[in-house]
């Protein structure tokens, strides 16, 4: 991973399958005990999104360059504690952490805190990590599900059909930086979100892997800081002197013309790109691949990759001198009110949030699980979205999961195979969008029959219970949970088209 580039010797990294669709890699630091401590009690949470620093640390917000920033549990705690560690690490433990120190700080600690309920929010600790939930969280809970989301790769980008596949030439104007022309190549976002989005759906967040993020309206929008997702943006012209070119006038000029798609232009003359300037998201430029971001040592991005969205200017005009030169007697002084597009451009992008999200859902957990998407060359868009992918997935996942359980989990054995019986039947409604009929198989058949360990936060399971293991069945039943949430979200937005981009 790549979330410190000069720290790699010190991770420790696993990429383990766990109960949901979506991996996450465990993220510890080399010494550091407290982590083993717990899966010594919770094995079967190795590799999952408890099985990292934000189990016991929270995130937080800075202001960074006049703007307030979140940062996740990693970068708060560096932030807060020191590479050094002459700061103080109190300010960045969450509840759960607290009451896992007060207990003790060993195997035993979390055996004594397990029924406690560290975040306030209604759900004992242990009931929380049977649902993959971040017991020193209150805004994770079980109740909640992830929104339906789509993880795509670049590979899968470069084989989509011509029609998906764009290029654009255009001028990338900073407001304090380098000004440049390059020519980009991705998807155009669009034509991507088209085939998913559900009607519901106002606008997208791209988020960037250190959790940076910004908005984009659908439709075009009078505000001159909000580009688009669909509809075309204007024609623009090279603005080229050579007064500005960095190369030739190297001090004073400000603006990088290097670019291979500039060779043929002529100044003062319209930029033709054959399908128009549209919002883009890219994964090459000049014909090669982004280079991947990093976090630097000043906790900064650096680097453009895996994908970097590309909006063109909505009122085009020259590359101005940056905001901080001390040399503005220039043909094209900084102007506070030219259309700064690169400050509009995300980098390092690897979530997609198509907003507002469906009821029953929340956010996935965008500030911990962006960087294994830097390192695999993937995007994931999730939020109002078509979750026939996903209820497969989950679906597929349990089908998994419940086959490789022990029949002393169950009453008897034949009860293990009725079971999955009708979790096959669920998954075959599911398969086929009929989604009414797979509802009663999970809510009714598949649900009712393991809720004893659940209802009235009892600790055995009743005697009508198919799963008689309780800690089984509390994974069991909040994995039918979140199938049962998407279900509903297909059943109230659909029918859906089946799209396609595949």
């Amino acid at each position: 991973m790549r979330r410190f580039q000069w720290m790699a010797s010190i991770c420790v990294l696993a990429l383990i399958g766990t109960l949901s669709s979506i991996s996450f890699a465990a993220y510890h630091h080399m010494g550091e005990g407290d982590s083993a401590k717990f899966l010594e009690v919770y094995p079967e949470r190795e590799g999952s999104k408890l099985d990292s620093c934000a189990l016991c640390h929270t995130g937080g917000k800075r202001m960074q360059g006049g703007k307030e920033v979140s940062l996740g549990s990693c970068q708060w705690c560096h932030y807060k504690y020191g590479y050094d560690a002459t700061g103080n690490i109190e300010e960045t433990l969450n509840n759960y952490a607290k009451d896992f120190r007060n207990a003790g700080r060993d195997a035993d600690a979390l055996r004594a805190i397990a029924k406690l309920d560290s975040d306030g929010d209604g759900y004992k600790n242990d009931a929380e990590i049977a649902a993959l939930r971040y017991p020193g969280d209150a805004a994770d809970t079980p109740e909640r599900v992830a929104a339906p989301y789509r993880i795509f790769t670049r590979r899968e980008f470069e084989r989509l059909p011509a029609k998906y596949r764009h290029s654009q030439c255009l001028l990338m104007n900073t407001h304090k930086s380098g000004d440049f022309y390059a020519k980009y190549h991705g998807i155009v976002l669009g034509d991507l979100l088209e085939g998913l989005m559900l009607e519901s759906a106002t606008g997208i967040q791209v988020i960037a892997a250190d959790g940076w993020s910004q908005y984009h309206p659908l439709f075009p929008d009078a505000d001159p800081l909000l580009y688009h997702v669909f509809g075309d943006y204007p024609q623009a012209v090279y603005y080229y002197e050579e007064e500005a070119d960095a190369a030739k006038n190297p001090g004073i000029g400000w603006c990088d013309y290097s670019a291979a798609c500039c060779a043929h232009l002529k100044p003062y003359r319209p930029i033709h790109n054959p399908r128009g300037l549209k919002l883009l998201l890219a994964f090459k430029r000049g014909g090669e691949y982004l280079n991947p971001g990093v976090l630097n040592e000043q906790n900064k991005l650096d680097g453009e990759g895996p994908f970097r969205v590309i909006p063109p200017q909505k009122n085009p005009g020259p590359p101005d001198q940056g905001s901080t030169s001390g040399y503005q007697n220039v043909i094209w002084p900084f102007d506070n009110d030219a259309d700064h597009n690169a400050g509009f451009s995300s980098r390092t992008v690897t979530m997609i949030k198509v907003e507002p999200l469906p009821e029953g859902t929340t956010d996935i957990d965008t500030l911990e699980a962006g960087w294994e998407y830097v390192d695999a060359n993937k995007v994931i868009v999730y939020g109002a979205i078509d979750p026939h992918g996903t209820l497969v997935e989950k679906a597929d996942a349990l089908l998994k999961d419940t086959t490789g359980l022990s029949t002393s989990d169950f009453r008897c054995s034949f009860l293990k195979h009725a079971f999955l019986a009708q979790l096959r039947l669920a998954r075959f409604y599911i398969v086929h969008r009929r989604y009414a009929a797979a509802l009663i198989y999970v809510e009714k058949r598949l649900m009712g029959e393991t809720d004893g360990c659940i209802a009235g936060a009892q600790s055995d399971p009743r005697e009508k219970d198919w799963i008689t293991n309780c800690e089984t069945q509390k994974q069991i039943y909040w994995a039918l949970n979140e199938i049962k949430v998407l279900l509903n979200v297909g059943l109230k937005y659909g029918p859906f088209e089946v799209a396609e981009v595949k």
